[in-house]
């Protein structure tokens, strides 16, 4: 018996995690989730030869981004890949955390500093061939418009010598916004674009900037706009970090 969400991301980690929580994925989370979301998923092709670990980043509207994100990737992700999730959240509560880490793998990182230490673990499952879900706005979009990358992704990516894979998830604001705590029926397209690998030379900053229009780009029109800044200060509860 698991006691601690430490034991417990060990545990998700290893066959037996990952084969229990292939089974509570297929049998619960999802079908619950497209019982009142339909997702689909769009341009798989562009990574359906692609070999090794990789980076998948995406735009963050809504709690549900996380599920919908694992469901999306391809098989052979599904079960090796990390979500990073931020540790004032999910994981300020036992039971959630210990949820999130058996039904998605959720990889707690500090938000208000101190990351460092888990910047390098997300180094260490990379070089295990693990793969990484990152949502680089590092908080949840109040209009729905995509936010400003911050550069963890791109550290990962260039330190690690692996991709970004990019991708946009449409509709999930509309079903579960930030505001709104039960979901409203609706639908949901995740599309990936191709993976990115960093310019010789290229730096952490000029990278996820590429990375973050990837992104915009897969959006069309609505990739346009831009979220409300973030706020600032010891107050807030979504305060600065360097990555994440």
């Amino acid at each position: 018996m698991v006691s601690a969400p430490a034991d417990v991301a060990a545990w998700a980690a290893a066959r037996r995690g990952r084969r229990t929580r292939a089974l509570l994925q297929n049998v619960i989370i999802f079908p619950l989730l497209n019982a009142f979301c339909r997702v689909e998923v769009h341009g798989q092709e562009r990574i359906k030869g692609f070999r090794g670990p990789a980076i998948f980043v995406s735009n963050h509207a809504s709690a549900l981004d996380g599920v919908v994100m694992v469901q999306a990737l391809p098989r052979k992700y599904r079960q090796r890949s990390v979500v990073v999730v931020a540790a004032d959240s999910i994981f300020k509560r036992k039971w959630e955390a210990k949820l999130a880490q058996v039904t998605v793998n959720a990889f707690p990182i500090p938000r208000g500093g101190g990351a460092r230490p888990a910047l390098d673990r997300l180094k260490e499952l990379i070089a295990d061939r693990w793969s990484v879900v990152i949502f680089p706005e590092g908080r949840l979009s109040v209009t729905g418009a995509i936010g400003t990358f911050k550069k963890g992704a791109a550290i990962l990516a260039i330190d690690a010598g692996v991709s970004i894979v990019p991708a946009y998830t449409e509709g999930l604001y509309e079903v579960l916004p930030r505001f709104r705590r039960m979901p409203h029926p609706g639908s949901a397209t995740v599309t990936f674009g191709d993976p990115l690998l960093p310019s010789h030379g290229e730096d952490y900053d000029s990278f996820v900037a590429r990375v973050e229009q990837a992104v915009r780009t897969l959006a069309g029109p609505k990739g346009e706009a831009h979220d409300l800044p973030a706020p600032v200060g010891s107050a807030s509860a979504e305060g600065p970090n360097y990555w994440y």
